[in-house]
């Protein structure tokens, strides 16, 4: 299903052109997106940063959603900011009445998002908040990342990885690439293992939604963007009463039926639960296709059932609204 058309004012800010890539020290680059905004970049990343300073957009398709989905005056959470993209693009988008905030537990990242609100312009509507998005404030969970895939850490030991080269310290520039420390991504036989990373640990403080919403006096949301790499159903369980303050609230979260098949009884329970919730309060959930429309439209699927969810769903985003708000119907 195709939405929106040529005429919006948010398809022709992704036409953008001359963009600026600038470099600003060791490991550094100021990147201008296709929409006009700003972001410091870091150089050595392989994941978002390549989309941003090649093309200038990252994940077209959500950004097409984020901008039609916010109006100025909102406010919009974003949790696993990394070096603010969808965060810099909010705070354009909700103006000096809007407010923002940005979810990041990584301090190897925060300096990035930090000087991103400056260049972006958008510091005055933003705060940033480093925790992990829980059901629980006030717990340490200890995550693993590899600083080639920055904004990818997650909450489990080693994941599809190895500890920095061997006699390391285990420091961020360890775990950057290097002829030492690529030896450790080989096979017997030399061969690279695509995939494979130079895991470093660091430990965060948890929150909840409902927490950083009370802490900043803010009383509802109007969109919430989860990507926090299948943790997604525990950050909705700390936000149970922002759900009911919020009327007009609409949600994007990334998923995979993996999450769910592979996860921990824990992390099924959550989902169910959560499910229930926003079951109750009226929401359908839509998976956003990978693409865009030659007009700039987005092709989202049809409502989703429990069993598609947790059976079949394809990794990506997915849009979750309430029915009477569903532009898609």
């Amino acid at each position: 299903m195709s939405y929106l058309d040529r005429s919006s004012p948010a398809f022709a800010e992704l036409g953008h052109r001359g963009r600026r890539v600038l470099p600003l020290g060791p490991g550094e680059l100021l990147v201008e997106a296709a929409w006009g905004g700003f972001m410091v970049v870091p150089a050595f990343n392989l994941d978002v940063a390549i989309g941003v300073t090649r093309d200038g957009v990252h994940e077209a398709w959500t950004t097409r959603l984020v901008q039609e989905l916010l109006r100025p005056g909102d406010t919009y959470l974003n949790a696993g900011a990394n070096f603010g993209y969808f965060v810099c693009l909010a705070g354009r988008l909700v103006g000096a009445e809007g407010h923002v905030i940005g979810v990041e537990p990584n301090p190897h990242i925060l300096p990035f998002l930090m000087k991103s609100l400056y260049w972006n312009g958008s510091i005055g509507n933003t705060e940033i908040v480093a925790r992990a998005l829980a059901e629980v404030p006030g717990e340490d969970i200890e995550f693993h990342f590899d600083p080639q895939y920055l904004g990818g850490g997650a909450v489990r030991s080693m994941p599809q990885g190895v500890p920095p080269s061997e006699g390391a310290r285990g420091g961020f520039a360890d775990a950057l690439w290097s002829p030492a420390s690529v030896m450790q991504l080989q096979d017997g036989e030399g061969r690279w293992i695509k995939g494979m990373g130079l895991m470093l640990p660091f430990t965060a403080r948890t929150t909840t939604i409902d927490t950083v919403l009370a802490h900043l006096a803010l009383p509802k949301l109007d969109l919430l963007h989860l990507d926090i790499e299948g943790s997604e159903p525990f950050a909705l369980l700390g936000a149970l009463e922002t759900l009911r303050a919020s009327p007009r609230l609409k949600l994007i979260t990334e998923w995979s039926f993996g999450h769910y098949r592979l996860g921990s009884p824990k992390l099924r329970a959550a989902f169910d639960a959560v499910w229930g919730h926003l079951a109750a309060l009226g929401y359908g959930v839509r998976l956003v296709q990978p693409m865009l429309a030659s007009d700039g439209g987005i092709h989202v699927s049809p409502r989703l059932s429990h069993d598609t969810m947790t059976e079949t769903a394809p990794h990506g985003d997915y849009v979750w609204i309430k029915t009477e708000e569903d532009p898609f119907r």
